[in-house]
């Protein structure tokens, strides 16, 4: 294969992807909550440890518009309508709360829960997983209530400066610790402020996680195990930050408080917590691992075995290539095809969501 054949095919694929339909609907959903997901998105970046946002939208958009099927699989069961259903009242009560009330919060959780339920109307291409789990970067971008991430900053400075005590006093580095401020006896103090204490770094190995499982295809629990694993990795990488700069000015009467040398000094902790977290995702897989008999292509099937695979595992085309019936799944329908309930149910919640939307462009306050 020439140069110019790979990257025709490459021109075409992108021509495709753009051209798809999940890609027309993702983009109608963003420009329709353009003032809300400006205005929210102008906070989260007033906050630095929240500025990897436009990575996680940008990891949720692309892994979901390069796998989905060429059409949406609007059937499905009846938890499943209802589910959907649910969530479509959800989303459309907290986008109209916002936009009467001015709650930037409230709109991007409205526009979360559009946006999980337009990734649960496409299915994966080859295999019957819906795109719901590369909602997970995205997640991340909300800010807990009752600003629990500020108490969070607390708890991690107090953690941080109090752990890196411990350890300098086992190096015997004679310093004093006030609160979150440590003074060696040599130079000047070393305050663990917000961007020493870890939730900077915290929050981006956490969106790294959430990366390695979606790119993967890691069920959700796997996922979330391996973003739970961040938090410890992120805080252990900045308590060996803080003995660092310690170290430096005490030993070697080098300054790495400030300028680009505090910069490299915390870029490169935060860069030591991946390979970390990679083995921790090994060692996931060593004890979480799916059980290779695939249960499906039995007539009695072990339900040990079958919800063990449900929880850390994901479907793989391969399942879908064996000659049982039991393995095979359904093609997505294309639009033409769909029963005419399916087509005004799809129309009609298009209709209502506008419509419940459109206060947000309306209404004063999201356009000041």
């Amino acid at each position: 294969m020439t140069s110019e054949t790979s990257e025709k095919q490459d021109s075409n694929s992108t021509v495709d992807l753009l051209k798809s339909p999940l890609f027309l609907a993702l983009v109608l959903l963003s420009l329709a909550y353009f003032p809300i997901l400006r205005e929210y998105l102008a906070q989260q970046w007033s906050r630095e440890y929240y500025q990897f946002f436009p990575f996680a939208l940008a990891t949720t958009f692309w892994f979901a518009m390069s796998r989905a099927a060429r059409n949406p699989d609007l059937p499905g069961t009846r938890l499943r309508q209802s589910c959907r259903a649910t969530v479509f009242l959800c989303g459309s009560a907290l986008t109209l709360g916002a936009a009467l009330q001015h709650s930037p919060l409230v709109g991007f959780l409205g526009f979360v829960l559009y946006l999980g339920l337009l990734l649960d109307l496409w299915k994966a291409q080859g295999v019957a997983r819906r795109l719901c789990y590369t909602l997970l970067p995205t997640l991340l971008v909300i800010r807990p209530p009752f600003s629990f991430d500020e108490t969070a900053i607390q708890y991690l400075q107090q953690l941080t400066s109090s752990f890196a005590s411990d350890f300098l006093n086992a190096l015997r580095i004679d310093h004093i610790l006030i609160g979150n401020v440590i003074q060696p006896m040599t130079g000047p103090a070393l305050l663990i402020e917000e961007a020493c204490s870890g939730v900077q770094s915290l929050f981006t190995v956490m969106f790294i996680a959430a990366f390695i499982g979606v790119s993967r295809e890691y069920s959700v629990v796997r996922t979330l195990l391996l973003i739970f694993s961040a938090v410890f990795w992120a805080l252990l990488m900045n308590i060996g930050r803080v003995m660092a700069i310690a170290i430096a000015q005490t030993q070697f009467s080098l300054d790495l408080t400030a300028g680009w040398r505090h910069d490299a000094v915390g870029y490169t902790a935060m860069l030591a917590a991946i390979p970390l977290l990679l083995s921790t995702d090994r060692f996931i897989q060593f004890l979480f691992g799916g059980i290779p008999d695939d249960p499906r292509i039995y007539e009695r099937i072990n339900p040990y075995v079958s919800s063990w695979n449900l929880l850390f595992t994901a479907p793989s085309s391969a399942r879908k290539k064996s000659g049982s019936s039991l393995a095979s799944e359904p093609e997505s329908i294309p639009w033409s095809a769909n029963p005419k309930l399916h087509k005004a149910v799809a129309l009609g919640s298009i209709v209502i969501a506008a419509l419940c939307v459109l206060p947000a462009w309306i209404l004063p306050g999201f356009l000041r």
